[in-house]
């Protein structure tokens, strides 16, 4: 009864008539039970066909109703629990086996894969590689169900690594090693060769390394720079002149990419470390909207009925623009992801519930909250 209520409520907003009601209907109903309806911050009991039609009728004409409800229908990217799930399982054998694979068995490794993949070294390679998350995103428990051939002990939640758990990582690298090897390895042996650093999404970069890209000074991935490259405990992992870092994300746009290329450059590489960046599913340039593209959904993005300046705060100022009309460090993404709308989106998506102004898959405030 309540989807039907909102449905006739939908139809109103948009002034269908009944032939019209007939056309989109079973679209939005689709659109509903595949994805929309998974959006996890949706108010207890608050549905996507409510929600819509709750967040088109904040628009004034008739007119900007449409090109809201057009873009939502033919631009608007939802990513699924599903389709996130189905990143974190190709992260390990579609990005980080074969780089193992060429390590441990050069050019010969192209040609006889399985064979390879057999060997002691292989073995001793991948064993000497360390996985760590850089956040909750990082979906560690779905990455070490995934991956029954690697070892729970070289799997670790997060980055920030104290003398205790740097302890038993090396001690359990050690133990593994001498099953493998039939001896006590060699004291160059009892360290790890390839550091992997994983997430979930990025769209600026900028929470890994602060900007600017080729100076940074901040961010997740620089402070893990300065432990394992300073005195810290997490420096005993590895030997700096031995060691390769592969930055993994689930998703991540080209701004992003570009960004952590130019600081890991400028900090990996500035100590002659080697480096990747290695993204399962990048997001195109093309997909971003824009300050002045001149598309139906910019007019209502730059209209100032349709954004609360309370929308802007210590943390989004970070990102060097005025406003985050369209989104941080101006994104401009038509994104949502299943648990939450990145604030890299446009407004109109992720403005939370409480402003004058409130967006289709309103956001959780999770640094102000954390304040």
């Amino acid at each position: 009864m309540k989807d039907l209520l909102a449905e006739r409520l939908l139809a109103k907003v948009l002034g269908w008539t009944s032939e019209q009601v007939a056309v989109e209907r079973p679209i939005v109903q689709a659109l509903a039970a595949y994805k929309y309806d998974e959006y996890q911050q949706f108010s207890a009991g608050s549905r996507f066909i409510e929600s819509l039609a709750l967040w088109l009728d904040q628009f004034q004409s008739a007119h900007e109703r449409r090109d809201a409800y057009e873009f939502v229908k033919t631009k608007l990217v939802f990513c699924s629990s599903a389709e996130l799930r189905h990143l974190v399982e190709m992260a390990y054998p579609d990005h980080i086996r074969p780089i193992l694979l060429d390590a441990a068995g050069g050019s010969d490794r192209r040609f006889r894969p399985s064979s390879t993949a057999s060997t002691d070294e292989f073995r001793i390679r991948q064993r000497q590689c360390l996985f760590l998350g850089l956040s909750d995103g990082a979906r560690i428990d779905s990455f070490r169900r995934a991956n029954p051939a690697l070892n729970h002990e070289q799997i670790w939640q997060t980055h920030e690594l104290s003398q205790p758990r740097v302890d038993k990582l090396l001690s359990k690298l050690s133990e593994h090693l001498e099953d493998i090897l039939g001896r006590p390895p060699e004291a160059h042996e009892r360290r790890f060769r390839t550091l992997v650093l994983l997430d979930d999404f990025s769209a600026s970069g900028t929470s890994y390394f602060s900007l600017p890209a080729d100076a940074p000074t901040g961010g997740k991935i620089f402070s893990f720079f300065d432990d394992v490259c300073g005195e810290k405990p997490a420096a005993r992992l590895i030997d700096p002149n031995d060691v390769e870092v592969i930055t993994v994300l689930y998703m991540a746009t080209e701004q992003a990419i570009n960004h952590l290329q130019k600081a890991s450059q400028a900090t990996w590489g500035a100590r002659g470390i080697q480096f990747r960046i290695e993204v399962v599913q990048p997001l195109p340039n093309e997909m971003k909207l824009a300050l002045g593209q001149g598309a139906p959904i910019n007019s209502l993005i730059e209209h100032p009925n349709y954004y609360d300046p309370a929308l802007m705060d210590s943390h989004l100022s970070k990102g060097g623009t005025s406003d985050v009309r369209f989104g941080y460090a101006d994104c401009g993404l038509p994104l949502v992801l299943h648990h939450n709308t990145p604030n890299n989106s446009i407004s109109l998506l992720f403005a939370y519930e409480t402003l004058k102004f409130r967006g289709l898959f309103p956001r959780i405030q999770r640094h102000r909250e954390m304040s």
